[in-house]
C-alpha cells in the first residue's frame, strides 16, 4: 500500500505545469508506461480520465475524476479499474518563473497478483513522475520556461 509523495520547485509558472498536468490526452507522448488515454465529461472543475498502462505484457486501464483548481491543485480519484483504491493529488504554488510542485498518490491494487508484478514498477514511475513532467516541460518551453509563451 505504497504512499508517495515528491515535492520539487521547477523554474516555470504554475500555469504551464498545470496545464500539463491537466493535458492527460497527451501522456502516452511522455509517460513510457502510458500506451493510451483519454479524456470525457470536461467541466469547469471537474472531467473523466482514463489510462491504459502496459508493463511486461500486462495491460490495465482505469478511470478517474480529476477534480481541478486551476493553477493551484488536481485531485485525483479512482472510479473503476486494477486498483483496490486509489487517490492522487498534485498541488501548485508560485509565481511566474517558479512552481513549487507537489504530488502525492496513494493505491493498492484489487489482487495480490496484480500487487506483486505491477506494484513496485507502479511505484518507481509514481516516484519518477515530476520528473516526467520537468522533461516535458522542458521540451515545450525550454530551459527557463517561466519567460516563454504559455501552452
Amino acid at each position: 500500500m505504497p504512499r508517495i509523495r515528491v515535492s520539487e520547485t521547477l523554474p516555470f509558472s504554475p500555469k504551464q505545469i498545470y496545464d500539463l498536468v491537466v493535458d492527460v490526452e497527451q501522456y502516452p507522448q511522455f509517460l513510457p508506461w502510458c500506451v493510451k488515454s483519454r479524456v470525457w465529461d470536461q467541466q469547469a472543475n471537474q472531467f473523466m480520465a482514463e489510462l491504459t498502462v502496459s508493463f511486461k505484457g500486462i495491460r490495465e486501464s482505469f478511470q478517474t475524476l480529476d477534480i481541478v483548481i486551476p493553477e493551484k491543485k488536481v485531485e485525483i480519484n479512482l472510479k473503476s479499474g486494477p486498483f483496490q483504491y486509489l487517490v492522487s493529488t498534485w498541488m501548485f504554488s508560485g509565481d511566474a518563473t517558479i512552481t513549487k510542485v507537489e504530488f502525492f498518490i496513494d493505491f493498492k491494487f484489487d489482487s495480490r497478483m496484480k500487487e506483486m508484478i505491477m506494484g513496485p514498477v507502479f511505484s518507481q514511475v509514481s516516484k519518477q513522475m515530476i520528473s516526467a513532467f520537468r522533461k516535458r516541460a522542458v521540451a515545450l518551453y525550454g530551459q527557463g520556461g517561466g519567460n516563454n509563451a504559455q501552452a
